[in-house]
């Protein structure tokens, strides 16, 4: 049987890149790290649960507010399961809802229009109801001796629908139509009855709380009241609820003034008012209401008033044979503040309060606490937080008599989650770094700061110099510890590899220095709730630092526009020239300039010829503002963006007053989508690509390309345009037709070749007939394409062009010389929203291709010869083609679904990536990756081709060792016997 020799070698470069690109089991989950978050808990949304009534344990939920719901194992804060509500990520006015029945295996989640069942244990979609408008109240209902079911209340076509649903599939059992013009504020239950509220605006514009008593087997109207605003009700949001399922549910709201509180036992008595003992002077800034969820709990709550500088709290219980609420007793006064939480032990209800000083378990029936427990500090395994807590839930233990245990879920004002046992620390997640707006790679300026150090030193009369030089050296000691207990896994790593497994995690030193080889560095990040926090890139992924950096209103995000590292100081710039100048080391806000003090839109950062960077004002019409005297004697272009979508492109007169030079626009029907440049860090480290014929074709290299994407809408069509950013000149410009345009197009720029991603729709294209397989008859699919182009200075090989010959070339030349582009596109098995490449210190490692893909919630690493424009179409290539240049027959469909040795993220599930970052190493080899958005963050390291310059985890130098002093000894021993056998042999010859 005869072998095709050019098949074999394609088999063999085929298994050569697929080695190169591998994810081997020994490196998955120790070189990568992962935050996989939720996003802040919201407080009526959050709570313990068992997901079945045979589960010992339970599980805790949560619905975030970034749309969010999981559920986290309280034992160690991992997550069990997670659904996203919401795929826009940007903070809306809906207000989502997450309840658990008792004795039932799932959760049910309202947002927007959708109302899903999920099962607890697993997070699987059970059933789920498509209204025509928003859910405004979901509410249980249980009662025993009946048939669990789901009270959901919605505003659609302008009426109020309240229906009772059946747990097991959704189906509705009764619904109940109000078609005035109320607005629907809220559901809650007895055991007897279901209450909806409504508010319904009277004569003269006041504010009234209907509220509408339906029977629960049939959903009928039975009684209707009315709360007039005479009554002290300010709005509907100062309501509070509580007792739901239970015998007598309550209305809470606090009177004008903050000078009582008035409590209405749903369908009883009218309200009752109870003064607030407040202390002269004392402004109330907070109050909330915390009671039991569960049906079983007796009708006790607790109300928690705050002030700016102390806290206390009251208990009330429901005396349901009038029924009215009763004041029981207080909780004293304190200073500081506090979170408390409600929690049941069949029906005895417990509160517990969390401040910054102590952890106390009371019971609903007595104002001496059961017991109390000091916070410790955080390196001692407490939770002590500079922000305090901002509110918790709670679940308590009987360990019989009087000792109970309690663990509760506390969430700060960072958004950050922390569990804690009585008062010792469990876990923590970082919630607070969902929703990253920006994010850059920083260098730990270790030599930097020992410079200023020294300097300061040096400046100072001796005393003073010797007393510094002291406290330097003790804060250098910090780090001693967990070096000398890192020492020991270092030697042993270093002589026999990983020939007794990895050292453990917590043996790593954690003192923040840089490594020899460049992977360990830090990534400073901004999110959109007004933070910003350093990670450390080798310690998985650990937070250094996190501090707020603005107030962001509610409902609202954070406008970041970009991030520049210059000197161990990280300059953040946002909206209407805000910016901050942040040290990158301890997070410590240097200068804070707010935004819209000037009419300007932005801040940029700009490179002066003396290498500072300067700060050059946007107008908000797009035009630069005062230049500075440092950039009036350079040659920079600066390109910006107007309001209207063009392009500009703006020259520097000697004077410093700015001159447009050139300006692009869309054509009639079209906008831009997106501007891509490329990277500052770009190094090229051949001009040519050198063929299997030995020839060489010569790139087209241009630091000053702008590659942009224009969309139009109506027609459906997605156009590319290549221009320099000197002249304002289009280079190249393509058009694709039947693209769907409401699709990100993800695109990306390096060296010689760009890439862009469209997602293609026949049905769009013209004419119909072209939407149909003439074969078949069937329907063109619609598909993702991947479209990689590159750039040559001729068609021709050894040619350099038209200006090859010249002694000088201008980058003012016109009209300047087009490239000769060779394009590919193929077909992905799976859409994609994000496009990046590899990068390395001085480019000689071949790039990659990186790209997200949220129907696999996975990072991709594409390598560059399965994209080469240049693979052969309708044939093989010759045998100096795939030898020489690895180049292997084009095949349109490019599986990236299919190819899980693409996949650097391995199993992890990433949710919510919207923008991925890379940065150079020591290593020529290898490439730090960071990808962040909406929801989690990833980091890891990637080497295209392998890592060639690194020796493997199985090294072992004491096994060199040993072979080296063993070929020493064995000729040690040897070289006499030879020297003795050469001498007898000479004397015999």
């Amino acid at each position: 049987m005869r072998y095709d020799a050019r098949m074999l070698l394609f088999f063999l470069i085929h298994s050569w890149i697929s080695i190169c690109q591998a994810v081997y089991e020994d490196e998955a989950y120790h070189d990568d790290y992962h935050h996989a978050l939720l996003g802040s808990p919201q407080e009526h949304t959050t709570f313990f649960h068992r997901p079945s009534a045979a589960s010992k344990a339970s599980l805790l939920y949560t619905l975030s507010a970034q749309n969010i719901v999981g559920a986290v194992n309280p034992k160690d804060g991992g997550i069990v399961w997670r659904q996203r509500l919401d795929e826009s990520g940007s903070k809306n006015n809906k207000t989502g809802y997450l309840i658990a029945i008792e004795n039932e295996s799932i959760v049910i989640s309202g947002y927007g229009g959708y109302l899903r069942a999920w099962n607890a244990a697993d997070g699987r979609l059970v059933w789920q109801w498509r209204f025509a408008g928003d859910i405004r109240g979901l509410e249980a209902w249980v009662k025993p001796g009946d048939d669990n079911g789901v009270l959901v209340l919605s505003h659609e076509e302008g009426k109020n629908v309240v229906r009772r649903l059946d747990t097991a599939k959704g189906e509705t059992k009764w619904s109940y139509v109000d078609d005035s013009s109320d607005n629907p504020v809220r559901l809650t239950a007895s055991t007897h009855h279901i209450f909806y509220h409504s508010v319904h605006t009277a004569l003269l514009k006041t504010l009234n709380m209907r509220i509408t008593i339906l029977n629960p087997e049939t959903g009928k109207p039975s009684q209707m009241s009315t709360l007039a605003s005479d009554t002290g009700v300010m709005a509907a949001e100062s309501i509070f609820y509580t007792g739901s399922n239970t015998i007598a549910p309550c209305m809470i709201w606090v009177g004008k003034g903050f000078k009582s509180v008035k409590i209405h036992v749903l369908g009883g008595q009218p309200a009752s008012n109870f003064d607030i003992t407040a202390d002269e002077g004392e402004q109330i800034t907070r109050v909330s209401v915390h009671n039991s969820k569960s049906a079983a709990a007796k009708p006790h709550f607790l109300i928690y008033y705050e002030t700016s500088t102390s806290y206390w709290a009251e208990v009330y219980h429901v005396d349901d044979s009038k029924p009215a609420a009763i004041k029981a007793f207080e909780i004293p006064k304190a200073e500081g503040k506090a979170a408390f939480s409600a929690s049941n032990v069949d029906s005895d209800v417990y509160f517990t309060a969390a401040s910054d000083i102590f952890v106390s378990l009371y019971s609903s029936n007595s104002a001496k606490p059961i017991d109390t427990w000091a916070v410790k500090a955080e390196k001692e395994g407490g939770y002590d937080h500079p922000e305090g807590v901002a509110h918790s839930v709670s679940e308590s233990v009987s360990k019989g008599g009087s000792r109970f245990a309690i663990r509760s879920a506390l969430t700060f004002p960072s958004g950050d989650w922390q569990l804690i046992r009585n008062a010792d620390a469990v876990w923590s997640r970082p919630e607070s770094l969902a929703g990253i707006a920006a994010a850059v790679f920083a260098d730990i300026p270790k030599e930097e700061n020992l410079a200023k150090e020294l300097y300061t030193e040096s400046h100072g009369n001796v005393l003073a110099a010797y007393i510094h030089r002291i406290k330097r050296h003790a804060k250098d000691m910090e780090g001693f510890p967990d070096w000398l207990g890192h020492l020991p896994y270092r030697i042993s790593g270093g002589l026999l590899g990983d020939l007794f497994g990895n050292r453990p995690t917590d043996a790593k030193d954690k003192s923040l220095r840089p490594d020899g080889f460049g992977l360990r560095k830090m990534v400073i990040v901004a999110t959109r709730s007004g933070r910003i926090a350093a990670i450390d890139t080798g310690f998985h992924g650990e937070v250094i630092w996190n501090v707020k950096a603005v107030n962001v209103k509610p409902g609202e995000n954070w406008q970041v526009q970009g991030i520049v590292i210059d000197r161990g100081v990280a300059l953040i710039q946002g909206a209407g020239a805000e910016m901050l100048r942040v040290d990158t080391l301890t997070g410590e806000i240097l200068q804070y300039q707010p935004g819209g003090l000037m009419s300007l839109k932005t801040l940029v950062p700009v490179l002066s010829a003396s290498g500072e960077r300067i700060l050059l004002p946007i107008n908000l019409d797009g035009s630069p503002g005062d230049i500075h005297e440092d950039l009036s004697h350079t040659s920079t272009i600066l390109v910006t963006q107007r309001p209207d979508g063009s392009v500009t492109g703006w020259g520097v007169e000697p004077s410093g007053k700015p001159i447009l030079a050139w300006e692009f626009s869309a054509p009639t029907g079209e906008e831009i989508s997106s501007i891509t440049t490329r990277p500052s860090h770009d190094p090229v480290a051949s001009i040519g690509k050198a063929l299997g014929d030995r020839n060489v074709l010569y790139k087209y290299l241009s630091p000053n390309l702008l590659l942009i994407i224009t969309i139009g809408t109506s027609a459906s069509t997605a156009s590319v345009y290549l221009l320099d950013s000197i002249t304002g000149q289009t280079l190249y410009t393509t058009t694709h037709s039947g693209i769907d345009t409401s699709k990100p197009i993800p695109a990306t720029f390096s060296e010689n070749w760009f890439a862009y991603s469209l997602y293609s729709d026949p049905a769009l294209s013209t004419p119909s007939s072209q939407t149909q397989n003439t074969s078949t008859k069937f329907p063109l699919p619609k598909s993702p394409l991947l479209i990689v182009s590159e750039l040559y200075e001729s068609l021709l090989p050894n040619d350099r062009g038209p200006l090859g010959s010249a002694p000088n070339i201008s980058a003012t030349i016109t009209p300047l010389p087009a490239p000769h582009v060779q394009s590919l596109s193929f077909v992905l098995s799976a859409p994609i929203t994000i496009l990046s490449t590899t990068s390395t210190s001085q480019g000689i490692t071949p790039r990659s291709l990186l790209t997200y893909s949220p129907s696999l919630n996975a990072i991709i690493s594409i390598p560059k010869p399965y994209i080469d424009p240049r693979r052969p179409i309708g044939r093989d290539p010759t045998t100096a083609q795939s030898q020489e240049e690895g180049l292997f027959r084009y095949t349109p469909l490019l599986d990236i679904a299919g190819q899980g040795t693409w996949w650097i993220s391995h199993k992890r599930q990433l949710l919510g990536i919207t923008d991925m970052i890379t940065s150079p190493t020591a290593l020529e080899s290898t490439s730090l990756v960071f990808a962040f958005g909406d929801v989690d963050c990833y980091g890891t390291r990637v080497s295209p081709i392998g890592a060639f310059d690194l020796l493997g985890k199985g090294f072992s130098k004491l096994q060199l060792v040993g072979t080296v002093l063993a070929l020493g000894l064995g000729t040690g021993v040897l070289a006499p016997l030879v020297r003795r056998k050469g001498v007898d042999g000479f004397w015999r010859s």
